[in-house]
């Protein structure tokens, strides 16, 4: 008779459940990175647009309308900066909770496990006590036997 945990579809479900909750936690995790690239890319964007604009400030007259246009474009980036960040935060904390959730399917796939490593290893010592029986027994047949 071959060892059966009556709870394998239920265990099955967890590791399912597990692998999606991991997953999705690595997928927030590429978010995450992507949006703080985009802030430093934001950021650099804004930085180097400033530090263009002082210097063509020191070398020679501007427009209003370039200056303008510049004062806008700076604005714009640091809104986006802005904007970013704030994403990036409510990202951090549904990376949190993400989290939480896995590390809770995890805990009950690992209980399941382990529940099945404690049946399985009272089936094995079932077997070996069947199987002592039935050695014992024959060895008092052949003993009535002589």
């Amino acid at each position: 008779m071959a060892f059966e945990f009556s709870l394998a579809a239920v265990l099955r479900y967890r590791q399912g459940l597990e692998q999606r909750a991991r997953l999705r936690l690595r997928s927030l995790h590429a978010r995450r990175v992507a949006l703080t690239r985009e802030v430093e890319q934001t950021h650099d964007a804004r930085m180097h647009l400033e530090t263009s604009a002082r210097r063509q400030l020191r070398s020679r007259l501007i427009p209003a309308v370039e200056l303008q246009y510049l004062a806008a474009s700076c604005d714009t980036l640091g809104r986006r900066q802005q904007q970013l960040q704030a994403a990036l935060l409510q990202l951090q904390d549904e990376i949190t909770v993400q989290a939480r959730r896995y590390q809770e399917e995890r805990r009950q796939r690992e209980a399941l496990e382990s529940l099945r490593d404690l049946r399985f290893s009272e089936y094995r010592l079932q077997q070996q006590r069947r199987q002592q029986a039935a050695l014992d027994e024959l060895f008092l047949l052949r003993r009535k036997q002589v």
